[in-house]
């Protein structure tokens, strides 16, 4: 799956950290709402909204780098003549507003919650279809989408809080995403598991060896 359509609308796929979110130009799109209704609504009610659960905030750089996109296809010219660089700006300026310098994506929680004052019929039928279709894909009729897990290095090299976290996060979603016993996502998840465990073991010695008090043991 590389693209949903709903109500007459193509939303690309986006992603954050291996899960789905979406960005306020989306959310207009998809309930046919004028451009910044969305934005407005978070910013009205920003204090019901939790950073890290309810939405993200990204800079340019983990925008560019961190966010993935598929199935947004907004312009003509052929793939052999635009290069990566190109194409992540045009994701940047397709989503977010012009020359930002960051960008809000929201998650599954966060995006019932801003769209908790929307009680239009088409709101009620959009709510539903990106439910169903866009932040829980029915692993019968989509890809098996691995989870991102980062390697010993990378987290060996960052915060021990952030790598258990990361680490936390990415069982939650193996679990979440291939716990079906007996299929195909099973196997994906044992996969999974073979990698996250080793790591889980890592931090976790690593975090029993630091005492704030008196630093790490050598």
């Amino acid at each position: 799956m590389n693209a949903i359509a709903l109500s007459n609308q193509n939303l690309p796929l986006v992603e954050y950290k291996g899960q789905r979110v979406v960005t306020f130009a989306m959310v207009d799109q998809a309930h046919q709402r004028p451009n910044g209704t969305a934005s407005a609504a978070f910013r009205r009610h920003r204090d019901r909204f939790t950073k890290g659960k309810h939405y993200f905030e990204l800079d340019a750089e983990q925008i560019r780098d961190e966010l993935k996109v598929t199935g947004y296809v907004k312009r003509t010219q052929s793939d052999e003549k635009v290069t990566t660089d190109i194409k992540r700006r045009w994701i940047v300026s397709d989503l977010f507003p012009i020359k930002s310098s960051h960008g809000v994506v929201v998650t599954e929680l966060g995006y019932l919650l801003l769209t908790k004052p929307f009680n239009d019929d088409l709101a009620w039928k959009v709510q539903e279809q990106l439910v169903e279709a866009y932040f829980r894909p029915n692993p019968h009729f989509s890809d098996i989408r691995p989870v991102l897990i980062p390697s010993l290095e990378e987290l060996e090299a960052m915060p021990l809080s952030e790598a258990q976290n990361l680490l936390a996060a990415a069982e939650h979603k193996s679990k979440w995403r291939h716990g079906k016993h007996g299929s195909a996502e099973m196997t994906q998840r044992k996969r999974e598991l073979k990698v996250i465990r080793p790591a889980i073991e890592r931090i976790t010695a690593l975090v029993q060896l630091t005492i704030p008090e008196l630093g790490a043991f050598k």
